[in-house]
């Protein structure tokens, strides 16, 4: 449920009309190569993507991040999340700007 819950977000999110001159006020980027990793960008559009990597217990990479973006009628979307061991949990918050 909670993937195609992720999945139609996703899709309203791709489907709306995007801004083809939007400009990167801010992105960094951080591999250390061995699981943990940093990364984040925000656009002059409103949109906002951050995630912090670490090694899990099996194998896989521990995620918290969280995403945000404009809805068009003044409000926003985001999404926090944690995607580890025990699954991907997402949380959803809508707010006006």
């Amino acid at each position: 449920m909670k993937l195609v819950l992720f999945a139609c977000l996703v899709a309203c999110a791709v489907a709306r009309p995007q801004d083809k001159n939007a400009q990167t006020l801010r992105s960094e980027n951080i591999n250390e190569g061995d699981g943990n990793f940093k990364y984040s960008f925000e656009t002059d559009t409103g949109i906002s993507v951050a995630a912090v990597g670490t090694p899990g217990s099996e194998q896989q990479s521990n995620i918290d991040g969280n995403f945000k973006f404009p809805l068009g009628d003044g409000s926003y979307l985001e999404v926090t999340y944690v995607a580890d061991e025990n699954g991907y949990r997402p949380q959803l918050k809508f707010t006006r700007s």
